[in-house]
């Protein structure tokens, strides 16, 4: 069952999205009296400064049992965007069995964090030119 989204409604909110492993499109909960509650599935998405987590027991849960389980996600604002300049957007990559972060596909460097996420048909991508912004003292 694919479950429509408000996109109005859910605009800026915080957004965790992670795959489905059951109908293959990305599933979207966000966070309402501190739970996380479904709010649909897509195969295009955007999320404005996401942070990426990896549940390192559920990740060895999928080494040990061989089977898999949601156990890696993204955290950011749900963004809804007309224009999107791919110029800058790498794509990034998860796999529990070689590494336990996410990475830039075909890369090895750790990616904890990003200016944009972006879901095209299904494929993750990312920024790659972030820089985690400087305290200025003044």
């Amino acid at each position: 069952m694919n479950k429509e989204i408000d996109w109005q409604i859910c605009q800026g909110l915080p957004t965790r999205i992670y795959r489905n492993l059951g109908n293959g499109l990305m599933s979207l909960t966000q966070q309402i009296d501190k739970r996380w509650l479904l709010v649909g599935h897509t195969s295009n998405v955007a999320l404005e400064y996401p942070k990426f987590y990896v549940s390192e027991a559920g990740r060895q849960r999928v080494i040990r049992e061989g089977r898999k389980n949601v156990h890696a996600w993204a955290v950011g604002r749900l963004a809804i965007t007309e224009r999107i300049d791919r110029s800058d957007l790498k794509q990034i990559y998860y796999c529990p069995y070689t590494q336990p972060y996410f990475t830039w596909l075909g890369g090895n460097e750790p990616v904890n964090e990003a200016e944009l996420l972006i879901v095209i048909d299904n494929r993750v991508f990312c920024t790659s030119n972030y820089r985690q912004p400087q305290l200025a003292l003044f």
